[in-house]
């Protein structure tokens, strides 16, 4: 019997939530080790490079998006020749989209001068950062069939690979960097590993649809024409929400020295780990949401309803996850790379911030994309984007590091936080967005008062033994914020859907709607 939408998402979940959580750990086994056998200066190249080259990849941003709500349709109703058709002509964008970002990469090079601030220059920095833009380039050659499995809701199947082949490149680069202590050959040796990873994947795509190797009809001037305009918007929407999160590496670099892009960094290291669980979270259920959607089985009410249930899901996330972050980031750095690398704490804070105003919106994101409005939220990153640039400038002239954080926060609650599901409400669900208004400035009260009550509790715990220490605040993490939230929701509706889709997916598993 075929799997229904809450099986999939549930192994989609459950897996990607497993392989995300093993990366986080071999991530910050690996960070520990390349402090402490590189130079700091190598750090903080390290995630300048990383902005540089997510800037980079603006050529793709609104594709992937755009091919998976493309692809909802034929799936639900198993129409292999059209989604032939739709890899074959999404395979031809790839390719021009690879070679578009290795062409703007290596044109990047003589500027690379006039970002990195270090008072030790560093050798071959060219060189390091040419094999960084490979490694980008090389992810653009296969993903246009890896698509079709997310689109497919199967990544579960994928991510059994993604594990293997994360673990491989750990231990390989650990080795590398105690062996040769050296940084090109550590990222030559990511370089290798990622190729076979991605030959891998896509031997198992073909293997799973091998109707792709079947030669495929070109798709009519309308569709191309439809999905061009998707395109535009999706990436414009992308491009400049791509932008306002990747410039403040560059513009600490600049205002403060690239040593400090290496410390935040360590902060921004779990962050990013964080963000990635969460957005497989939401990408599990996208694809159930899609199909759900492109079937018609659902009326918009019952589709209004799952929006609210997921909202929930998504305050209760980035809200424990902002809580964890205020209470434990400062013992967590100084326990793992010593009291040289630390912050301050209200440069804490607003990480914490900045990873809530974005990260609150997932299920908007969600919705937005399964429903296919990208040319109407298409100007809203691009406003956001431009007050966030001009803030953090003169933000960070004053404050440094807090101010061109700040000022991302604050581009983001001036336009984005009330634009975007004033556009869902009105054009896909047909009702007045106030209420949502309502319940999100209830829930961020909500949050600051558990955050407060929650710190006010950790800073009671004063041990010798930091480790110790630690330990009793991460359990008080997990005890007070999700008891709040638990007797908060309990009683609502969404929460007793919610508890029984879960509950199903070990006991009993239902179809929706």
């Amino acid at each position: 019997m075929a799997e229904s939408r809450i099986e999939k998402a549930g192994k989609n979940l459950l897996s990607s939530v497993l392989q995300k959580v093993l990366n986080l750990a071999l991530i910050y086994v690996s960070r520990l080790v390349f402090v402490k056998v590189l130079d700091a200066g190598y750090l903080g190249i390290d995630g300048l490079f990383s902005n540089v080259l997510n800037m980079l990849s603006l050529a793709d941003l609104g594709m992937e998006t755009v091919m998976m709500y493309s692809l909802y349709q034929p799936i639900a109703e198993n129409d292999t020749k059209k989604i032939g058709t739709l890899i074959s002509f999404f395979r031809k964008i790839y390719l021009t989209i690879a070679v578009l970002i290795l062409g703007a990469g290596l044109a990047l090079i003589p500027f690379l001068k006039y970002i990195v601030n270090l008072e030790k220059a560093i050798p071959y920095l060219e060189w390091y950062y040419v094999l960084a833009l490979l490694n980008v380039v090389m992810s653009y050659l296969f993903v246009y069939r890896t698509t079709l499995i997310a689109a497919d809701q199967k990544s579960y199947i994928l991510n059994k690979y993604i594990i293997i082949f994360k673990g491989i490149t750990f231990a390989t680069q650990t080795v590398v960097l105690l062996v040769f202590r050296n940084y090109f050959v550590y990222l030559f040796a990511a370089l290798v590993i990622g190729f076979i990873s991605n030959l891998r994947q896509n031997a198992v795509a073909i293997k799973m649809y091998p109707y792709l190797k079947e030669h495929s009809l070109a798709l009519q001037p309308e569709e191309k024409k439809q999905i061009g305009t998707n395109v535009k918007a999706a990436f414009l929407y992308k491009m400049c929400g791509t932008i306002q999160g990747n410039t403040d590496n560059i513009l600490i670099s600049v205002f403060v020295g690239t040593l400090f892009v290496g410390y935040y960094s360590n902060y921004s290291m779990i962050v990013a780990a964080v963000i990635s669980i969460v957005t497989l979270i939401f990408t599990s259920v996208k694809a159930g949401v899609g199909n759900l959607i492109a079937s018609g089985v659902a009326s918009k009410n019952h589709n209004l309803f799952l929006f609210r249930v997921l909202e929930i899901v998504n305050f209760w996330l980035i809200s424990f996850c902002v809580t964890c972050f205020i209470c434990l980031f400062q013992d967590y750095i100084e326990i793992s790379f010593g009291t040289d690398y630390l912050l301050t704490f209200p440069v804490v804070v607003v990480i914490a911030l900045n990873f809530y105003t974005s990260n609150i919106r997932q299920n908007l994101w969600t919705f937005r994309e399964t429903t296919g409005l990208f040319f109407e939220t298409r100007n809203i990153t691009a406003v956001t984007a431009i007050i966030n640039i001009f803030l953090s400038m003169i933000l960070g002239y004053f404050w440094g590091m807090f101010g061109i954080i700040v000022a991302t926060v604050i581009a983001r609650m001036i336009y984005a936080w009330w634009k975007e599901p004033l556009i869902l409400f009105h054009k896909y669900f047909h009702v007045s967005p106030k209420e949502y208004y309502v319940t999100y400035i209830k829930r961020v009260c909500l949050c600051t008062a558990v955050c407060a009550v929650t710190y006010g509790i950790c800073n009671l715990i004063h041990m010798k033994n930091l480790y110790m220490s630690l330990l009793i605040k991460i359990l008080v993490c997990i005890i007070v914020p999700n008891g709040i939230f638990l007797g908060y929701f309990f009683r609502t509706k969404e929460f007793e859907y919610l508890y029984k889709k879960v509950l199903g997916i070990f006991v009993n598993p239902k179809r929706f709607p």
